[in-house]
């Protein structure tokens, strides 16, 4: 069948090409759910089976979520870059396609239910807001933002909503998460002291930019550049930009601590409850007013919390000197675990270690010494803690059906995502980063001040 071409401001084709096989209706919400406020298009519903989705990004991790929700309905596609989307076009040659995500919301708002939302983190700000605005669910992929004041302002957004929300921290619905904390409540390692992180990602082609490209490149006649900008500031076109190196840029990203430090903190967030940190420092090669740094230690000092005297939280990852940088030592997890472990997390408590060796909670823990985890596993504790049915997906559409917050909400988002980003002021400035609980912004100096708005506000 032949594929419909781009929709255009003022072009009929897109809506007349729309053909939806699948019943599209949600189940009318129960009558305890009667005084919540729902989008319009949400209400008088009957039908179970299809949550209406508009995809915003489809190549890339937008693959991810069209085959996790390809039981539902595919209203429309937005993405600037035809070349990656390609393959999402040919599997679904009916379902009208856009460049500007705008002209699919404005066009097809009566229509959808939902978003989903798969770019570069420098545009999660102003579509999530866009798709808030226009009454619809929000999956965003993870993080939050880039930066503290579009994490902010995105918090302020979907607070009070009846609106379902949910970052992709994939690993927030996963059971060994739950067994984690149930295991740390249940005294396994004794009260947590510190958490030791690390990770083997690195800047794209293991290559690091301090300066702006030069001379810019031609645009591939696919992207549409200035729309990939969106609300950034204008900028020639680089391959070393789009389409997969722009986490790189302070512009567009948080490099690899806002990447892979987001599902870490997710873990530190949902078993500990460690609230905000004090002190945030970092330990780089050097500062680039352009990009992250291609190795960094970064360690977040939290306060005394409950029963808790105080937490570290210590980062480490990069490329320094031609190899990946690892923590000196991680207290009674053999040093041959940690080599052979690309991305870990450890929390070390005054007894023992729980060891993850993964940047989520992918599967129940080791202790170390193995000694004690013989003897805790023999009498493990009951579970305390609901298990999720499904994915990550399956928990955010069961939300939207039953008319209660999803798993990990925006807000949720906003608070893990804060905290990192603190880390990532730390690398950016080379100053120590504190924080104002009372005004929820960081602190530091002029610099900092400067440094947590995004780039088009300043």
């Amino acid at each position: 069948m032949k594929s419909l071409p781009l929709a255009r401001d003022g072009d009929r084709r897109s809506e007349a090409g729309l053909r939806v096989t699948r019943r599209t209706a949600l189940h009318a919400l129960g009558a305890g759910l009667a005084g919540c406020v729902f989008p319009a298009v949400l209400r008088g519903r009957v039908e179970p089976e299809a949550v209406r989705v508009g995809f915003i990004g489809v190549g890339g991790q937008g693959r991810h979520a069209l085959e996790a929700l390809h039981a539902h309905a595919f209203v429309a596609f937005a993405d600037v870059d035809e070349e990656r989307a390609a393959a999402a076009y040919r599997a679904h040659p009916n379902v009208p396609r856009y460049r500007d995500y705008r002209r699919m919301l404005d066009r097809h708002a009566g229509q959808l239910d939902a978003v989903v939302i798969s770019t570069p983190d420098h545009q999660h700000h102003p579509m999530a807001r866009a798709a808030l605005a226009a009454g619809l669910h929000v999956y965003l992929e993870k993080p939050l933002a880039p930066t503290l004041q579009e994490c902010a302002e995105l918090r302020q957004a979907a607070a009070g909503s009846a609106l379902r929300t949910q970052i992709g921290l994939h690993g927030h619905s996963f059971e060994a998460l739950r067994v984690l904390r149930e295991w740390i409540d249940a005294g396994a390692a004794g009260p947590i002291e510190s958490v030791q992180l690390w990770s083997d990602r690195l800047p794209p082609s293991q290559a690091h930019w301090t300066d702006r490209p030069a001379p810019e490149e031609r645009v591939p006649a696919t992207l549409d550049w200035d729309l990939w900008l969106g609300t950034r500031p204008k900028r020639g076109y680089s391959s070393l930009y789009a389409p997969s190196r722009w986490r790189t840029w302070w512009a567009f990203g948080g490099g690899a601590l806002a990447d892979i430090a987001t599902h870490m903190f997710d873990v530190i967030e949902f078993a500990l409850e460690p609230g905000y940190p004090e002190r945030v420092v970092a330990e780089t090669p050097g500062i680039s007013p352009e990009t992250a740094p291609p190795w960094s230690r970064v360690t977040w000092q939290f306060p005394r919390h409950g029963a808790r005297t105080g937490l570290a939280v210590h980062w480490t990852g990069g490329l320094r000197e031609g190899r990946l940088l690892k923590p000196a030592e991680v207290s009674r997890v053999p040093r041959s675990v940690v080599e052979e472990t690309p991305n870990g997390m450890a929390f070390v408590g005054r007894d023992a270690t729980l060891f993850l060796p993964d940047m989520r909670a992918s599967g129940r823990p080791r202790i170390y010494p193995l000694e004690r985890e013989t003897e805790f596993v023999a009498h493990r504790p009951a579970r305390t803690l609901e298990r999720l049915r499904g994915t990550h997906y399956d928990d955010w559409i069961r939300s939207i059906r039953e008319g209660r917050p999803a798993g990990a909400p925006l807000a949720y988002g906003a608070t893990v995502t804060e905290k990192v980003l603190l880390g990532v002021l730390a690398q950016r400035s080379g100053l120590a980063v504190g924080w104002d609980p009372v005004a929820h912004r960081p602190t530091g100096g002029p610099v900092i001040d400067r440094l947590w708005f995004a780039p088009e506000r300043r």
